[in-house]
């Protein structure tokens, strides 16, 4: 009768945690003390029980939505995982769009987001924690965000809105009488600019409506002190005070604008309630044959606290499909590299262009190395030593402003970096994709994929046992990774390059949750 009772309990725990990521080691030992009183003519059948949860498959799931999951699927499965289909919340592993969808139930389950992850993911996220960032930061760190993110206002909050129209209005350009093309505009200081007094406030009032009007009249000296208008960018501001202004959360280049004229760009926003970003234009992009194109670099962050940064060594080019010019603003085939829009373009025999519009970092190395030897590289710009090096610090600029309560210890995070090269070869930020494409269209990302998403599970499940002290569960520090020689790092990681290996903040109280989908704040796990 024992016996019965206790293969019931068994067959409950083992169904109870389905769901978890606990090895199942750790159930055979939890079993092997709660059942070490049992007869010993009962051990035979207890082995063979124990066996079993040894060898059960683990479980994941993946949500299909708005993405290729083809090689998430292939990688889990050949590492031995199940796939459930069923609408519960067990699983040991599970990939899907965002925290809310996840269901997660304990910090022990394995899952692609971290609670917030549109802190960094979203447009307004991301305009809003890198500005943050800015703002309390030194004068060193100032000059590094300046240097590397365009500024942006979120046009839904009425002081960054407003702080927005008195940037746009200090550039002025001659009454749009720019003798030499190649010259920049003028721009006036911050300490000028902010001067209630000063002559740029009527330009500024003259944009808006008569009531928005009265409401600047009466709240404007109140509120000066709290508005930030950040420095001009000389490296991007270009001669035509050009602004793109984007969705606060919509992805794919959808519903992107691009204006030089303050009324239209406002009246824009109006019909999404203000529900955008604007950010300043890189008006002289560094092109190749004169066409634009961004950097789509795969960033794997394992850990916000402390945090931990993985960069993809490889990465690939993605052109737009006409010659770059500022002359039409509305030509998205000539502005918006993002391949969503460019598969659209229905190409002239007789024009330009990359096969599927895009190049694999080999076929980049080799024209800058190409572009030294006939002297069109005049900043002799290498990718080594050069660009992948300014890279990796933007990277690790743009996650510490991060909030990292949002830490969990299943989570990981997937992220796109899009980044732009200027004329002068310097990278600037464009955007952060937590759910970056994994479709299979084209060969340079069927490639790339395949080693990303592979080499990703060899960092978050194959590995699992040196992220976790066992010895000392109260020491969340990664520091070993620092000691890894680079052999090594390939061995644990794959084509994943650790870049960055912070120290834990017991001082952060990490969100969690009290039930599904609820966050709350509580102490460290």
């Amino acid at each position: 009768m024992k016996l019965v009772v206790l293969i019931v309990f068994i067959l409950f725990i083992c169904t109870f945690i389905n769901g978890s990521t606990n090895t199942n080691e750790d159930v055979v030992e939890t079993l092997t003390t709660t059942t070490k009183q049992q007869d010993s003519q009962n051990s035979f059948d207890l082995e063979k029980i124990k066996e079993s949860i040894r060898n059960r498959k683990k479980i994941f799931k993946i949500d299909q939505i708005s993405s290729n999951h083809t090689l998430i699927r292939e990688a889990l499965i050949q590492r031995g995982y199940a796939e459930s289909k069923s609408i519960s919340r067990g699983f040991d592993i599970k990939w899907s769009w965002c925290w809310e969808m996840l269901g997660v139930r304990n910090k022990d389950q394995i899952v692609n987001h971290f609670i917030n992850h549109d802190e960094i993911g979203s447009k307004s996220g991301l305009t809003k924690n890198m500005n943050k960032l800015y703002q309390n930061g030194g004068k060193e760190l100032k000059d590094e965000i300046s240097k590397i993110f365009p500024r942006s206002y979120i046009l839904s909050n009425p002081l960054e809105k407003k702080a927005f129209i008195k940037d746009f209005n200090r550039l002025k350009n001659n009454n749009n009488k720019i003798k030499n093309n190649n010259e920049k505009l003028v721009g006036i200081s911050n300490d000028e600019l902010l001067n209630f007094n000063n002559h740029y406030s009527e330009n500024i009032i003259s944009t808006t409506t008569k009531q928005e009007n009265e409401v600047i009249l009466e709240n404007d000296k109140e509120e000066e002190e709290e508005l930030i208008i950040y420095p001009i960018q000389n490296h991007i501001d270009g001669n035509k005070n050009i602004w793109i202004c984007k969705p606060s959360a919509n992805a794919r280049g959808v519903g992107i604008r691009i204006f030089d004229d303050l009324n239209l760009l406002l009246e824009y926003s109006a019909q999404g309630n203000d529900e955008f970003i604007v950010q300043k234009y890189i008006e002289s992009p560094y092109t190749i044959e004169n066409t634009k194109f961004d950097i789509r670099q795969f960033v794997l962050v394992k850990s916000l606290n402390p945090l931990v940064i993985f960069k993809f060594r490889e990465c690939y080019l993605r052109f737009c499909s006409i010659e770059y010019s500022n002359d039409d603003l509305n030509d998205r085939f000539v502005h918006l590299s993002n391949y969503q829009v460019q598969k659209d373009f229905s190409k002239d025999k007789n024009k330009w262009s990359k096969v599927s519009n895009q190049w694999s970092l080999s076929q980049f190395k080799d024209y800058l190395a190409n572009d030294n030897e006939n002297n069109n590289n005049k900043n002799n710009v290498q990718w080594e030593n050069d660009l992948n090096e300014k890279i990796k610090k933007l990277v690790i600029t743009t996650i510490k402003s991060w909030p990292r309560n949002g830490h969990n210890k299943g989570s990981f995070e997937l992220l796109g970096f899009d980044i732009l090269l200027n004329d002068q070869m310097e990278p600037m930020l464009l955007e952060v994709n937590t759910n970056p494409g994994l479709h299979l269209l084209t060969d340079n990302v069927k490639v790339h994929h395949k080693i990303a998403v592979d080499d990703l599970f060899k960092v978050v499940l194959d590995n699992q046992n040196l992220w976790y002290n066992q010895n000392n569960k109260d020491d969340h520090n990664q520091n070993w990774i620092k000691n890894l020689t680079n052999q090594q790092q390939i061995d644990y990681f794959g084509q994943w390059e650790p870049i960055y290996v912070g120290d834990f903040d017991n001082s952060i109280e990490h969100l969690s949750i009290s039930r599904p989908n609820t966050l709350v704040n509580v102490g460290n796990k």
